[in-house]
C-alpha cells in the first residue's frame, strides 16, 4: 500500500503551501509553522515566544531572560522568514529585568 499524498515532510516550493495553495498567504503560513517548530524544538522552546500571522505582517512576542536569548530568537526569526515579499515582520520581544532592586520597597 502506498502512503497517502502529503504524508511525508517533503519541502514545499516557495510558491504555495502543502495543500497546493499558491500565493503568498499559503507560503507565510507554511514558513510560520516551520518557525514555530524550530522555536519549540530548540533551546528557545522554553522561552514562550509567540508567533502570530496578521494581515500583512507576522508578529513575534514574548519575554526572554537575557539579551543573548533575544538575539538568538531574532536570528532564528530572520532565518526562517527571510525573503517573504509583502509581509512585515514585527518583533516585540523584551528582556526581563532580573536585577535586584536598588532600594527597599516601602509597605504601608
Amino acid at each position: 500500500m502506498t502512503p497517502a499524498r502529503g504524508a511525508g515532510r517533503a519541502p514545499v516550493p516557495s510558491g504555495g503551501d502543502a495543500a497546493g495553495d499558491a500565493g503568498p498567504a499559503g507560503n507565510v503560513e507554511y514558513r510560520v509553522a516551520h518557525l514555530r517548530e524550530r522555536l519549540a524544538g530548540e533551546e528557545l522552546g522554553e522561552l514562550g515566544a509567540r508567533v502570530e500571522v496578521r494581515p500583512g505582517s507576522v508578529l513575534v512576542t514574548g519575554t526572554v531572560p537575557s539579551a543573548h536569548c533575544r538575539e538568538t530568537l531574532l536570528a532564528t526569526v530572520r532565518e526562517e522568514l527571510a525573503g517573504i515579499e509583502g509581509i512585515a515582520v514585527r518583533c516585540d520581544v523584551v528582556v526581563a529585568e532580573n536585577a535586584a532592586p536598588d532600594h527597599a520597597e516601602e509597605l504601608s
